[in-house]
């Protein structure tokens, strides 16, 4: 679902075919050659995208927003909750909590196992849990 969203950038910003391919990769994914390129000629244009982006998806009072928000949380079910550097983009204009909370939805509704950091609170809880024990023992250490 992203390809479509992909092309669109590429065509109204002349980036190319290798711009396309990169734009729906994960960034962790991205090898030497791949990042060079994407810090030379897609990062300097980002806030670009972005605005064309933000003013693509207010047209029609709010109904392209909406199909942005689907077909990113399409894009991010098939990778089972991975975002690639275009749904990055896609989730800093309408929003990561508008997407993250229908991804979720979506996902528990169809039953779609997301992985393991894509939820909110995973890192989060862990770090509670470590802040927890460590009272703990230094209360008991301290009695």
């Amino acid at each position: 679902m992203s390809q479509e969203i992909a092309e669109l950038i590429v065509k109204e910003f002349c980036l190319g075919q290798d711009a396309k391919n990169l734009l729906v990769k994960n960034i962790k994914t991205l090898g030497r050659d791949e990042r060079k390129l994407y810090f030379q000629r897609i990062k300097p244009r980002e806030t670009e995208i972005k605005n064309y982006l933000s003013g693509y998806c207010f047209v029609d009072s709010g109904r392209k927003r909406a199909d942005l928000v689907l077909c990113t949380v399409d894009s991010m079910l098939d990778k089972k909750g991975d975002p690639d550097l275009i749904d990055g983009m896609v989730m800093d204009v309408v929003g990561r909590i508008a997407v993250y909370k229908s991804l979720r939805e979506r996902s528990e509704s169809e039953g779609i196992r997301l992985s393991a950091m894509t939820s909110f609170g995973g890192l989060s809880m862990v770090l509670f849990a470590v802040v927890i024990i460590t009272a703990l023992v230094l209360y008991v250490k301290n009695m």
